[in-house]
Parts: C-alpha cells; sequence; structure tokens
C-alpha cells in the first residue's frame, strides 16, 4: 500500500483541552486510493501527534506532518467515513495481547523500582475493562480517555497510538520519557506533559490491566490503573526522584 497526500491539523477550545486530526490518503495495490483520518481530542495530544509517522525511519514527525490551525473545531466531529474497506474492525497485532501484557509490566516495575516503589500486580479484570476501551478507539479512531469504573471508582488510564506495531515496552518507555519534563521541586501542582510518566510510578497505583487493538490505518493501546493516580495534592507523597 503506498501513501501520499497527508495533512495535520490541531486547534483548542474553551474546554481546556487540544483537539488534533491526521488524515492520509493512500493508494492500494489494486489502484483504489482509500482516505484514512484518526480524531485526537486529549490535553496532550500533540504528544502523541508527533509520534505518527508514514513509516518507521529516522525522520522527525513534524517536518512529515504539516500542523496548521482549524478555524472551526466542529469540523473535528465531522463524519469522515474512509471510501474503501468502511467494515474495518480492530484486529490483534504483532505481539499478542499476552507478550504485549507482560512486557510492559516488567518495564513498568523495573521502572517503579527506580522511584522506590512498589511493583504492580497484572489484574485480569482491569485487563478486560482495558481491552473494551481499546476496541472502542481502534473502531472509531479516536484518542479520547473513558469513564470506566473499578471497585466502584474511577481508575487511572494512559492511552497511546501510533501507525505501526505496538509493543509493551515501547508504550511503557514513551509515557516514562515524560520524567525529562518533571518538576521534583514543584510537585504540589499537576504539570501538562507529564501525566502518563506520574501514572506509571504513582506510588498509591497496586494494580495494572494492559490491552491493545488494531483499527484500519492505526494500531491503539490502553493502560488501567488501580488506585488511579494522579490527585491534586498527592504528588508528593506519590513520585519520588529516582535513586
Amino acid at each position: 500500500m503506498n501513501r501520499n497526500n497527508n495533512t495535520a491539523s490541531s486547534c483548542s477550545n474553551n474546554d481546556g483541552h487540544s483537539y488534533y486530526k491526521i488524515t492520509r490518503t493512500v493508494t492500494n495495490s489494486d489502484g483504489k486510493k482509500q482516505t484514512e483520518t484518526v480524531e485526537m481530542v486529549d490535553d496532550d495530544a500533540i504528544k502523541h501527534m508527533q509520534n505518527l509517522r508514514l513509516q518507521h525511519d529516522d525522520k522527525r514527525d513534524e517536518n512529515r506532518f504539516g500542523f496548521h490551525s482549524l478555524r472551526n473545531p466542529k469540523s473535528l466531529f465531522r463524519s469522515t467515513k474512509p471510501t474503501a474497506d468502511k467494515n474495518a474492525t480492530a484486529a490483534a497485532a504483532v505481539q499478542d495481547n499476552t507478550e504485549f501484557a507482560q512486557e510492559a509490566l516488567k518495564l513498568h516495575n523495573e521502572l517503579r523500582r527506580k522511584h522506590g516503589v512498589e511493583p504492580l500486580k497484572l489484574n485480569n479484570d482491569l485487563s478486560k475493562l482495558a481491552q473494551d476501551w481499546a476496541n472502542h478507539l481502534a473502531s472509531t479512531r479516536g484518542l479520547v480517555h473513558s469513564k470506566t469504573k473499578y471497585r466502584n471508582t474511577q481508575v487511572g488510564e494512559n492511552l497511546y497510538c501510533q501507525s505501526w506495531p505496538l509493543t509493551g515496552k515501547e508504550m511503557t518507555q514513551s509515557w516514562y520519557n515524560e520524567c525529562k519534563k518533571y518538576d521534583y521541586h514543584n510537585r504540589q501542582l499537576y504539570q501538562s506533559d507529564t501525566g502518563h510518566f506520574t501514572q506509571v510510578v504513582w506510588k498509591n497505583s497496586q494494580e495494572v490491566g494492559f490491552a491493545q487493538a488494531q483499527g484500519s490505518s492505526m494500531n491503539f493501546a490502553v493502560a488501567m490503573y488501580y488506585p488511579a493516580g494522579n490527585f491534586l495534592g498527592e504528588f508528593d507523597k506519590n513520585v519520588f526522584p529516582p535513586s
């Protein structure tokens, strides 16, 4: 499949979130063209947009995609149906779910150990809930947080997506890399662009579930944590400098 005509758009709305959309036109082996669109709604979606790339090479993503503001944020929510393969559904990715979850759990706990907190335990019920949401993201081609509850409490949640096959290690490392922006001298307040990292190492989180799903053009992953992290006023009690 050959790819061409790629555009990316972004805007901010008065609800405090950022909205992003990427549209790609691809030419199939039979010569037919297909339009693929991914929509994202997330306060740090720009990080995911910059991770997108057309092929797995060394070029910087921001050099490949041209970002420009949208005049009308509502245009992001118009129905954008592909011209082919309308009924595409989530399918298994290259790394099976068991391997994906075990790899993600292993790196999570290695990183948590660096920050002096106890390891997470893999919870099958959380993994099933995460799988439901990953399948939803793959079918809707959007990146939005769920409001999933476990034991009557809303879970913590990290999301990830990219256009090439996912691995548990790559996903976890991407979240953890936000630590470079984290200021340990200012732990009373939430710090933007660090929420994935702080959830990974959050002391009070004890259990986790991982899942992934493949959509027609993007691969999506979800991690759900219990108890949830990232509570205002509790960062100094749950996020510690690495040893």
